[in-house]
This record gives C-alpha cells, sequence and structure tokens, in this order.
C-alpha cells in the first residue's frame, strides 16, 4: 500500500496524474486554459542519427498561438537548439555558429493551414526561416540551410499533470517518427511535439515550476524507440521524492499508467551525468542505456536547462528487441539525490 511521508499544505498533494489523449488540430492551437493553467510554448525536439554514427540533438521552441504574438512568454527560450557530436567527437555540443544563424521564434505564432497547424518565423525576424508543420497524419520541419525533416506523428498522445495549491502544470505530448537530412547527410530519428500549460508567469525549471521549486525529481525522460521487428514503445517518465513521479508508456495501441515508479541513479565519475539508471515501472525493472557520446555539458555550463541533460535509450530489462530508431532525452539531478529519500538531498519531499 503507497505510503505518503509528509504532509502539505492545502492544496498542494505533490502526486502526478498521467495517461493518454487524442490529438486535434483544434487542440493544438485552441487558446483555452486547462484546470485554470494558460498555454504556454509548444516545443519540437529530439535525436537524430547519420549513417557515419554521429548524433544531432535539436529543439525548437515557439508560441502557443496568435494570443502570444509579443513573445514567448516566461522567458523560453527563443533560438533553435542544435547540438552535434561534430564538434568534438566526444559529447553533444552547441553548433553556436548553425544556432545564431537560425531565425529566432521571437513572435512566431501557431495558424491553421487546412489540415495542419503552422509554425513558422514572423515577418522581419532576421536569420534563417524555419518552418514547423503539424498535422495528424502528417509533419514537417525545415530549418533552412542546415535540416529538413518528414515524418508521421504516433498515436495515442500522452499527457501528465501536477496540481498545486496556486499554480502547477499540465504537460501534452506526442512521438513523431522521422526521416531526412542534416548538413545534407540522411537522418533518420525520433521527435517529442510537446505543449505545456503552467501559470501565466510560468516557465519550466525557472518560474513557478513545482517540481524544481521543491528539488522533488531525481529523474525526468522522454523517450521513443521503434524496433527493427516494427514494433514501438514510447513514453515518459518522472519520478522524484515521496510519491512525486510517474509513468506512462504505449506501444501504440495500448497504454501503461502508473504512479507506482522508482528509481536508483548511478553517477559517472567526475561528472553531473548518470552511469546507469535502474527503474521500477509498475513492478516491471527497466534500465538507461546511456550513449556514449550523450552527454550535453553546454546545457550545463549555460543553465538553459540547469539539469544534467543525456542521450540514451531505455528498456524493460531482457527485452532483447533490436532498435531501429529511439531517442531518450532527458535528466538525473544528483543535487536532488541518487534514491528515493537520499539524505544528500535537501528537498523537502525527501
Amino acid at each position: 500500500m503507497p505510503i505518503v511521508k509528509h504532509v502539505h499544505p492545502r492544496g498542494h498533494f505533490l502526486q502526478m496524474l498521467s495517461g493518454a489523449h487524442q490529438p486535434t488540430i483544434e487542440d493544438v492551437l485552441s487558446d483555452r486554459s486547462y484546470y485554470g493553467l494558460p498555454p504556454g510554448a509548444t516545443f519540437v525536439y529530439g535525436r537524430l542519427d547519420d549513417e557515419q554514427g554521429e548524433i544531432y540533438e535539436v529543439c525548437r521552441s515557439v508560441n502557443h498561438n496568435s494570443h502570444q504574438a509579443d513573445g514567448l512568454g516566461g522567458g523560453v527560450p527563443r533560438l533553435l537548439l542544435f547540438q552535434s557530436t561534430l564538434i568534438d567527437d566526444t559529447t553533444l555540443r552547441y553548433d553556436m555558429e548553425r544556432m545564431q544563424a537560425a531565425a529566432s521564434a521571437e513572435g512566431a505564432v501557431g495558424v491553421r493551414e487546412g489540415e495542419e497547424a503552422v509554425w513558422r518565423q514572423a515577418a522581419g525576424v532576421p536569420g534563417q526561416p524555419f518552418e514547423v508543420r503539424y498535422g495528424l497524419d502528417s509533419f514537417t520541419w525545415r530549418e533552412e540551410g542546415l535540416f529538413e525533416l518528414t515524418g508521421t506523428p504516433i498515436n495515442p498522445g500522452l499527457h501528465w499533470y501536477l496540481p498545486g495549491r496556486d499554480y502547477g502544470t499540465y504537460y501534452v505530448s506526442q512521438f513523431v517518427e522521422v526521416t531526412g537530412t542534416v548538413l545534407g547527410r540522411p537522418v533518420r530519428g525520433m521527435l517529442a511535439f510537446d505543449q505545456v500549460y503552467m501559470h501565466e508567469e510560468g516557465t519550466l525549471y525557472r518560474d513557478k515550476d513545482l517540481v524544481m521549486e521543491n528539488e522533488g525529481h531525481l529523474l525526468w525522460y522522454t523517450w521513443a524507440t521503434r524496433y527493427k521487428d516494427g514494433s514501438f514503445e514510447g513514453g515518459h517518465f518522472i519520478v522524484g521524492h515521496d510519491r512525486l513521479g510517474f509513468g506512462v508508456v504505449t506501444d501504440g495501441k495500448q497504454v501503461l499508467a502508473t504512479q507506482d515508479v522508482d528509481v536508483r541513479v548511478y553517477q559517472r565519475d567526475g561528472t553531473p551525468f548518470a552511469e546507469q539508471i535502474a527503474l521500477n515501472v509498475d513492478g516491471q525493472q527497466w534500465e538507461f542505456l546511456r550513449h556514449p557520446k550523450g552527454s550535453m555539458p553546454d546545457m550545463v555550463e549555460h543553465g538553459q536547462p540547469p539539469t544534467p541533460q543525456q542521450e540514451g535509450r531505455f528498456r524493460r530489462v531482457g527485452d532483447t528487441r533490436e532498435p531501429a530508431t529511439w531517442f531518450a532525452w532527458g535528466e538525473t539531478e544528483p543535487k536532488h539525490g541518487a534514491f528515493r529519500g537520499d539524505p544528500v538531498s535537501k528537498s523537502p519531499l525527501a
């Protein structure tokens, strides 16, 4: 029987709900709030692999809709994020020259064109043009002079919600499998198309973020894998102190959603990054297989976000299926501890 270790002020649970949702273009572009939380930003991010074994980690943040035409609320980064292993051949590093050449997302808003939601750079914004087109059965992302990707969103979408006394976080996500080119090189990859709803002054990791305010989480990952036999699996894992956390996993048909999660993180000596991660999700053992070049030191250095980001793959322990395309982009936070109740943590939940 789950036991709640801490009693919180009225209105605070610090427990999370998760499940599946049915995507619609209307919902993607709607300005409605959920649970009193207005729409914040839309994120497209993930991993691409070329035929030479190099990997690329990409992310573009844009305004949710036209009601935010004055720029991204809450200080969400406006620049394209483009990391690759081409820089030093040992880790994922910022390609600053190409990032700075790309148009910023300032003033970019989502509009409907036929059966697609479309974002592109606002008029008068300098830099290489970009365009993101999301449809229920189609997806395109172009960054001129850098990459062009096309693919298909994978149903169902997944979502999670953390309620709070004065504000919370509602996070909506869908995976997209893509092919295309990066710098002229053929690539294939997995992306997430996500939208977040927070307090109007809220920003993930920075402002009015209940998880970060309570130094509560040990792990947060978004991940997906297409296997060579054609099967698929993807999901979201958050595990923190006390009862904070959830696991939601889909194979494209069925969905597992549970609060029964636990974690043990094993740090790589001399770094903030993980060497191994052992997860228990609804009684099933999972493991994180880190990519040998998957650490993202520039994100730690620049504090965007302030947690150690790392790429790899999640699988059930003993799963022998061979992966074809995959990503697992997320973080562990050694400052919060390596396991629930870790005495090194200063979290009020520990």
